[in-house]
């Protein structure tokens, strides 16, 4: 029965880091987002990611940003345009020794650039 409890209990651990991970991404992306529409600066979304994706490792997490910045409909006059914001964050497996691949959880939001030049 102890194998069988401890298997249990790490598969209830792995699916709530997996949730805190959804959480965070998804609250950071929109986060992003937001001072993407208001700013028009890359820079500031990645600084914003870092910020608010606070309880993961801000060094794993990947950020797409669509369109980037310099790219069309970003250059002249944004406003009204979409910015996308996609986030990734690896969770490494406790037993990947045996074979398991690691989960990628994901987050994304968009919102319209309101910043005008």
């Amino acid at each position: 029965m102890l194998p069988l409890i401890l298997v249990l209990l790490l598969a209830v651990m792995l699916v709530a880091e997996i949730g805190v991970a959804r959480l965070a991404l998804e609250h950071a992306a929109a986060e992003a987002a937001r001072a993407g529409a208001l700013t028009n600066d890359d820079s500031v979304i990645r600084g914003t990611v870092a910020a608010a994706v606070a309880p993961l490792d801000s060094s794993h997490v990947s950020v797409a940003i669509e369109p980037r910045q310099g790219d069309p409909p970003r250059t002249s006059t944004p406003r009204g345009s979409l910015i996308r914001v996609r986030l990734r964050y690896p969770i490494p497996i406790p037993l990947a020794f045996i074979g398991l691949p690691q989960f990628v959880v994901e987050g994304a939001a968009a919102r319209r650039i309101e910043w005008a030049p």
